[in-house]
């Protein structure tokens, strides 16, 4: 009875992993915005701004017209990239402000 319980859980457990690494991404074509989808799913923050430096677009028009797989290039990173929340801090940088305010001026 153990070992049908070990064979089991093994089968379980192996296919669990060959499913989780059945996810890969094939570019369809060697377009601009399909190296910046691949790109940006492989994590490496240093990559992904020479490439958008490289194609000649500001971070920002990547953000919001770049789409991939019929979804805008965040959520496609967010839902399938390596290093998600990092490579979303970067492109998403213009889309966050900073104010500052002098507490110590008197009116």
């Amino acid at each position: 009875m153990g070992i049908k319980k070990v064979a089991v859980v093994a089968l379980v457990s192996s296919g669990l992993f060959f499913s989780v690494q059945a996810t890969e991404l094939i570019a369809a074509d060697n377009s601009g915005y399909t190296n910046l989808c691949m790109t940006a799913l492989e994590g490496n923050r240093a990559k992904m701004h020479n490439t958008i430096k490289a194609s000649g677009y500001s971070t920002k028009f990547v953000t919001k017209n770049v789409q991939c797989n019929g979804e805008s290039l965040l959520s496609f990173v967010e839902s399938k990239g390596k290093n998600s929340s990092s490579m979303l801090k970067m492109l998403d940088r213009d889309n966050t402000s900073v104010s500052i305010t002098d507490l110590a001026r008197v009116n």
